[in-house]
C-alpha cells in the first residue's frame, strides 16, 4: 500500500479545504468522501501488521477532523434552516400587511 499516505493526505487536505469553505459560507460538496475512507480503511487492513499500527493512528486523526466535518456541516445545515424559516416569516408577514394603497 504505497499509495496509502498519498490518498490519506489527499482525504486529510480535502476535509481542511471543505471545513474552511463551510466557515467562509459557501456549501460543500462532499460526495465520494465516504468511498475514500473507504478505500483507505481496506488498504490499511492489508498493510504488513508492523505497519498497522502508524495506520490505525493517522485513521484515528481522520476520524477526528470527520467528526469536525460533520459538526461544522450540521452547524451550516442548522443556519441555513433558520435563515430560511426566518425568509418564510417575513415574507408571511409583508403578504398579510395592509397596503395602503387599497385603504
Amino acid at each position: 500500500m504505497t499509495a496509502e499516505p498519498a490518498n490519506l493526505a489527499l482525504v486529510s487536505d480535502t476535509l481542511a479545504t471543505a471545513r474552511a469553505a463551510i466557515a467562509a459560507g459557501h456549501l460543500v460538496d462532499m460526495s465520494g468522501l465516504d468511498l475514500a475512507v473507504a478505500e483507505l480503511c481496506t488498504a490499511a487492513v492489508q498493510l504488513p501488521p508492523k505497519q498497522q499500527g502508524r495506520a490505525a493512528r493517522k485513521l484515528a486523526r481522520l476520524a477526528q477532523d470527520l467528526s469536525a466535518l460533520a459538526e461544522a456541516l450540521t452547524t451550516q445545515r442548522e443556519d441555513l434552516e433558520r435563515a430560511a424559516e426566518a425568509e418564510a416569516r417575513q415574507r408571511a408577514a409583508s403578504a398579510y400587511a395592509a397596503d395602503p394603497a387599497q385603504s
